[in-house]
């Protein structure tokens, strides 16, 4: 007698659909992910051409050195005075511009932190001037 052969099957994994649970899935992240808007800085800059003509007495320069503090017209000023005179010499003009420059090697942050602090006063008018090596 003899015996007959058994067919081995091969196992497979249905591929079928894969395409769709792929696109599936890519919807739904899609769908149920948030994004994050960051404001950043808003500068409003003149017109390609434009010139803005400033009166000398509205600029107010702030100066931060490479260690971190704050020089206002020149003079120093302590870091916790100079939300106050900001907000002194807004009361006096209210057109005052502020130009901050930093030092070549100061560090980002602290030109970010006098920055805040003048939007802590209410400076709305802010510049930033180029930094050149001294």
């Amino acid at each position: 007698m003899k015996l007959r052969e058994k067919a081995t099957r091969m196992a497979e994994i249905p591929t079928v659909s894969m395409a769709d649970i792929a696109f599936l899935l890519l919807i739904f992240f899609m769908v149920t992910t948030v994004f994050a808007n960051e404001i950043g800085l808003q500068i409003l800059l003149p017109e390609k051409g434009q010139e803005v003509k400033v009166k000398s007495e509205n600029i107010q320069k702030v100066y931060v050195e490479e260690t971190g503090g704050i020089r206002l017209n020149g003079e120093p000023v302590d870091q916790d005075d100079f939300v106050n005179e900001i907000k002194a010499i807004l009361s006096v003009n209210k057109d005052a511009i502020f130009s901050i420059k930093t030092h070549p090697k100061s560090k980002y942050q602290y030109m970010i932190n006098a920055f805040d602090k003048l939007r802590l006063a209410n400076a709305e008018r802010v510049s930033l001037a180029p930094s050149t090596e001294e």
